[in-house]
């Protein structure tokens, strides 16, 4: 085996250099020492790869990423120390993102790579051979040829529900939903037309004229602070360049991305997981949030919650109905999927709130957040300055619900 090489990308400073003194005890002979993304690429291809690399993540987080992935693909370590996180909760989903790719990943955190630190992170690593230019194959969907069985005619148009603080009842964003209009003015719920656009590959078309509609909506009401939440199916993050086309659009719509969460229904099984969890990642690093939706009624809720980094966690609205017909045992649950939300450090939303005994139970249990046929069905888009305005059916709903509110 060739003496053991080490590179570490990190600002220069009292930190680096402790890296750097610490590797030499542990026998690393062949260092290289650089401050940017583009250095130290040129400098692992040209040497080959190394043993292993200390990165800090915390300068410039996407183009970290963009960075670890480059080194994954070509095999240009096999391992790698990562110092800092880029965003709250994203640690553990770099870590499998990282794994998946055949890398070894030790977490330094904010410390120092003192010689004692290093030296217990890397007590079991077994460093081998670096290898240049074997990248990971990885498949996409493609599309099947079936026929698409779209609407001959009309338009998609976006429905907003509103979602409000329970403590509050008050409004602090939508979840922005799809419905058919047809000409002769019926509207055609997703299960009658979702399949159809899915089979075509316009999933993420509709997203992005969902999202225009929505915030242009909102821009004409001169609101800049509600927020909006959309829904993303499984096979849309397993594309290449997904994260990115978001990216783009956003900032075509001049919206701030932290306005923005994406919904991701728990159950549904992840496509090509590195590239899902590399999208997932740059989303988050952008700046949008990240729901896990419908939680409480699949089979991989836990595995989930740790594989991705959530903001959110939205609870199926089955978890609510018949709360007060005296069962403890659905109580419980809620109680606990609400602490489980609350150690997390995500915001917990109820969903399917439709009474004023079921708001009156999450007040009391201090849910964060509800949304529910009781705060105000899904509208049209056209419908919501009318709505914020406080319209006569808003005013009605706002009142029933402020009068329940506890003293």
């Amino acid at each position: 085996m060739s003496p053991l090489s080490a590179l570490v990308l990190q600002a220069s400073g009292l930190h680096r250099s402790t890296a750097v003194t610490a590797l030499h005890h542990l026998g690393y002979s062949f260092l290289s020492e650089v401050s940017s993304n583009a250095f130290a690429l040129d400098r692992l291809r040209s040497q080959g790869g190394v043993h292993l690399l200390i990165c800090d993540v915390r300068i410039d987080p996407v183009a970290r990423l963009e960075f670890l992935q480059t080194v994954a693909r070509e095999r240009l370590a096999h391992g790698v120390v990562v110092s800092g996180e880029m965003a709250p909760g994203t640690w553990s989903a770099l870590a499998h993102l990282l794994q998946l790719q055949g890398m070894k990943v030790f977490w330094l955190g904010n410390e120092a790579a003192t010689l004692e630190r290093l030296r217990a992170l890397l007590a079991d690593f077994q460093p081998r051979e670096a290898q240049l230019g074997l990248p990971l194959g990885e498949s996409t969907p493609g599309e099947d040829g079936e026929t698409t069985n779209l609407p001959a005619r009309g338009q998609l148009r976006a429905y907003l529900q509103p979602k409000v603080c329970v403590a509050t009842a008050q409004v602090y964003g939508f979840e922005v939903l799809a419905r058919w209009q047809l000409e002769d003015a019926g509207v055609l719920s997703p299960d009658e037309f979702l399949p159809g656009l899915r089979r075509a590959g316009k999933l993420d078309g509709m997203l992005f004229e969902l999202m225009s509609q929505a915030v242009e909506a909102l821009r004409a009401q001169g609101n800049t602070d509600l927020k909006l939440s959309f829904n993303l199916e499984a096979e849309q993050i397993a594309q290449t360049g997904f994260a990115a086309t978001v990216e783009r659009t956003l900032h075509a719509l001049r919206i701030d991305p932290r306005r923005i969460t994406f919904e991701l229904t728990e159950n549904s099984p992840l496509h090509a997981p590195s590239l899902s969890l590399e999208n997932v990642l740059r989303l988050r690093l952008l700046g949008c949030g990240l729901a896990i939706d419908d939680f409480g009624c699949g089979h991989s809720t836990l595995q989930r919650l740790m594989e991705l980094p959530f903001t959110e966690m939205k609870l199926d609205r089955h978890l609510l109905a018949d709360l007060n017909n005296g069962d403890p045992r659905r109580l419980i649950v809620l109680r606990n999927a609400l602490a489980l939300g609350r150690k997390l450090g995500l915001r917990v939303i109820a969903e399917g709130v439709e009474n004023a005994a079921q708001l009156r139970q999450l007040q009391q249990l201090e849910c964060d957040c509800a949304q529910g046929y009781l705060f105000g069905r899904p509208m049209d888009a056209g419908q919501v300055g009318s709505f914020l305005r406080g319209g006569p059916l808003r005013l009605q709903k706002l009142e029933a619900v402020q009068a329940i509110r506890p003293a």
